[in-house]
């Protein structure tokens, strides 16, 4: 619907016709009443010219009456388009301040604009003869990235159900000055043997691969193993599993659940401090058996000072408490 005006129906007699036939009728019966009014010499050219005149007068009337029709017409015409266009401008002027607004906190923010503004420039090109299900994962992702962002600024923490990925690899990429991490068997063992667990799976060798990279870049990487048996010390799979790591540059030490200290073996959990700024915890789901794979039931990413500091503290003191793999 475009809101333009509807069109009048068309009329059996043209407006021309019309008005030449009012015209014709009101200066016969003109000349019939002056006629029979007037009497006297040159009564017939009297009464022809009044009739005249009356019919010019008549068709000026209806003439006048179309143009005031018509001017009418162009006014409400030009009111609905005044209008349309206020709306039009002033929508055009919102949209353009919100945009604006939106990119004037984009620079004043410490993230990289490039990139933003690749996000808003790709988002763009999203049509509409897509396909349904395209546009939907477009959404769902652009929502996803949304929600991210919204609980690690207002909430000081993100939650991710299930293992997560995307942010593991993404901050060992980008770590600057220390990687330190809580491995728990109960995460990272599969079976009595240690293997098949998380080392042996594709996003536990791409990030050892990213920490090898930090410590070639100078990057101080260390990793305390909790054992819950000590018959896992000794196995050959854990063995390889330490030794390949701290063979990229890795410190690895290994401590036995019955070792940590007393106030925190009751409340350990697996986490990674990333520069001492923000720690990545994954929470397991209860072990079955041995020899059922470890389920990640959520992943949180948590950037708050305070719980922060606790995790490095807790680190410290199991890090003190663990002896090198040996």
């Amino acid at each position: 619907m475009t809101g333009a005006e509807p069109e009048p129906p068309p009329t059996l007699v043209p407006r021309i016709v019309r008005k030449a036939l009012v015209t014709v009728l009101v200066g016969g019966v003109s000349y019939l009443v002056s006629n029979a009014l007037i009497h006297g010499p040159n009564e017939d050219l009297w009464s022809l010219l009044l009739a005249t005149f009356i019919s010019g007068v008549a068709f000026v009337v209806q003439f006048l009456v179309d143009v005031d029709d018509q001017l009418q017409t162009v006014r409400k015409e030009q009111s609905r388009q005044h209008s349309k266009t206020h709306t039009l401008v002033a929508d055009s002027f919102t949209r353009i301040n919100e945009a604006s607004k939106l990119f004037g906190l984009m620079e004043m923010s410490s993230l990289h604009t490039r990139g933003v503004a690749e996000l808003v420039r790709n988002a763009t090109k999203i049509r509409d003869d897509m396909p349904e299900l395209v546009k939907s994962l477009v959404h769902h992702e652009i929502s996803r990235m949304a929600k991210f962002l919204g609980e690690l600024t207002d909430g000081r923490y993100a939650l991710y159900e299930g293992e997560d990925r995307d942010w593991l690899l993404a901050l060992a990429k980008n770590t600057q000055v220390s990687l330190d991490a809580i491995s728990l068997t109960s995460v990272d063992a599969r079976d009595i043997e240690f293997a098949g667990g998380f080392w042996h799976t594709d996003l536990g060798q791409r990030y050892v691969k990213l920490q090898r990279d930090l410590v070639q870049r100078g990057v101080r990487v260390r990793r305390v193993f909790v054992m819950d048996r000590s018959e896992r010390l000794d196995s050959d799979a854990f063995r390889r599993v330490w030794k390949w790591q701290a063979g990229v540059g890795i410190e690895v030490r290994t401590l036995l659940l019955t070792d940590a200290p007393p106030l925190l073996r009751g409340s350990l959990s697996d986490f990674i401090l990333f520069d001492g700024v923000v720690y990545y915890e994954s929470n397991p789901a209860p072990q079955l058996g041995d020899d059922i794979a470890p389920v990640i039931h959520s992943t949180i990413l948590v950037r708050d000072q305070e719980r922060v500091r606790e995790r490095v503290e807790r680190f410290s003191e199991l890090w003190q408490a663990a002896t090198p793999a040996a």
